[in-house]
């Protein structure tokens, strides 16, 4: 046990000594004005919120011009810029000065800034991941700590994704996501209330979280109309009218400067739901900018293009997240999360690069029980958001988080040798091909190697695709070449990890 926590301890530090080294790094934005980037967005809102009345935050003012970053999450968001301008305004006033502080970047203030983010992962992100892998591991599994554990964690604190965007391109995805693994833990432990509130709390600071919902909502639903005695119908309409009663509560305290007038409701509502910006931004590995390239959609209406990828989304998920109301195991729980977030990515409006980041949560929890899967969608969901690190300068900072993550599954041997391993935990050593499982008669035999190869296949074609982006200039009249092949080699890998996810989901006939 002393190994394990001393094995812990040593993940943690480096968790944390990653996300500070790439910190150093450059961010979205830097040195390009007029609008520099996302650093800038999140700067603007410190700005915005500590000198501006709170009505004033999401309309436009005399000194709220909403064509500079104007303020387009939820409250939550803002009420965690109001604190951390305030914070700033301690360090420096020059920080969130009104107008005087746009696109300031002095060495002082990057610092500033990028410890708001590390401290978040500390004191947030990094615990809700470490609790919700162990719940998992002992809820779902049915198992103890054992060095597995130490494989799922080790893979979620040091993914490279997320410490690329938050820590080096600058972002707080891990409040979302840390608020989202902490209502995911609730709830697979049966703390229903807790795990309505928290995930409340996640929808609130980024609208995005309605990617996890549906799977939240029929899971729930279910838990109200069935315990261990069999259904139970009038306890649980009393029981569903509580928990929206605690939702519609958390709704009114989150909202409540703006609920009390109609109009104030519907502009935050505007700024949060944009339909003005088209169907996708950038160069996204969505179904959306493939079908661009043959039909192109932006030459469509928004609201119309609204409606059909809302209809296709819809489609896509509803059939994981209804799923639940015959089978609620809290194994089919974590896929119809991935199977729902991964359609939402699939199919729905305006989706950024970035939003693969909201699938990857629960891939890591199920790492556990689907390794070698779990393993190869973390590395391919990095490398769809090639061309925007690669404009942030964060290449670098990609290949050597890749190349570190791939040597760490060196260390999977060391585990297996020294730890006595649960049946159905895949054992991998993706180097010599190797890998190993339990059957169920605790024996070890082959794991189907298909999947090994298949990596390696994949891997390939990233490091062909990465070098053709590097070294080859696209012809004149396809500027955009290469940018528009990484997202479709990786939109492929989506769709077929979404077919493949989803039957693992209607196949599952555990009880966990």
């Amino acid at each position: 046990m002393a190994a394990n926590y001393a094995s812990l301890l040593a993940i943690v530090t480096t968790g944390i000594l990653l996300r500070a080294a790439i910190s150093l790094h450059s961010y979205s934005g830097e040195a390009t004005p007029p609008m520099f980037g996302d650093f800038e967005a999140q700067r603007h809102w410190q700005e915005i919120t500590v000198n501006l009345r709170t009505e004033d935050w999401y309309r436009n003012t005399t000194d709220n011009d909403l064509q500079y970053w104007g303020l387009d999450y939820p409250p939550l968001t803002a009420y965690h810029s109001y604190l951390l301008g305030k914070w700033a305004e301690l360090e420096n006033e020059s920080y969130v000065k009104l107008h005087d502080s746009r696109g300031i970047t002095t060495p002082e203030h990057k610092h500033f800034m990028r410890s708001t983010v590390l401290l978040a992962d500390v004191l947030l992100y990094i615990p809700a991941i470490l609790i919700a892998c162990y719940t998992v591991r002992r809820k779902v599994t049915g198992g103890n700590v054992t060095g597995s554990d130490l494989i799922c964690i080790m893979f979620a604190v040091l993914f490279p994704g997320q410490i690329l965007i938050d820590n080096g391109h600058f972002q707080y995805n891990n409040v979302s996501l840390g608020l989202t693994a902490a209502a995911i833990t609730a709830l697979i432990s049966n703390r229903e209330y807790s795990a309505s509130v928290l995930f409340m709390l996640a929808l609130n600071y980024k609208q995005m979280e309605l990617y996890h919902a549906l799977p939240f909502f029929f899971y729930l639903l279910k838990r109200c109309f069935q315990d261990e005695d069999g259904i139970k119908y009038f306890t649980g309409v009393r029981h569903v009218l509580e928990l929206g009663v605690v939702v519609l509560m958390t709704f009114e305290i989150v909202w409540s400067p703006w609920v009390d007038c109609w109009d104030l409701t519907l502009q935050v509502m505007h700024r949060i739901f944009p339909l003005a910006r088209g169907v996708f931004e950038d160069k996204v590995a969505n179904v959306w900018c493939i079908v661009n390239v043959f039909v192109k959609l932006k030459n469509f209406e928004n609201s119309l293009m609204a409606l059909i990828c809302m209809l296709c989304t819809l489609i896509a998920v509803i059939p994981s997240s209804s799923a639940l109301l015959l089978n609620n195991s809290k194994r089919n729980f974590l896929l119809a999360l991935v199977n729902s977030s991964l359609g939402f990515f699939l199919f729905s409006f305006q989706v950024h690069e970035k939003s693969i980041l909201i699938v990857t949560l629960p891939i890591m929890l199920i790492f556990q029980l689907y390794p070698i899967p779990c393993f190869w969608f973390l590395q391919i969901a990095t490398f769809s958001m090639i061309p925007l690190l690669h404009k942030d300068g964060l290449l670098v900072a990609y290949v050597a988080l890749t190349a570190f993550t791939l040597i760490l599954l060196k260390t999977v041997l060391f585990v297996k040798n020294n730890f006595k391993s649960p049946k159905n935990v895949i054992f991998l050593d993706m180097f010599n091909v190797q890998s190993l499982s339990k059957n169920n008669k605790g024996k070890t035999e082959p794991v189907n190697v298909a999947w090994v190869y298949g990596f390696y296949c994949s891997l390939a074609g990233q490091v062909i695709l990465l070098l053709g982006y590097l070294c080859l200039k696209a012809p004149t009249h396809l500027p955009f070449l290469w940018p528009l092949l990484i997202s479709a080699y990786s939109c492929g890998h989506f769709v077929l990890f979404f077919i493949y996810f989803n039957y693992l989901q209607f196949c599952s006939h555990g009880n966990n």
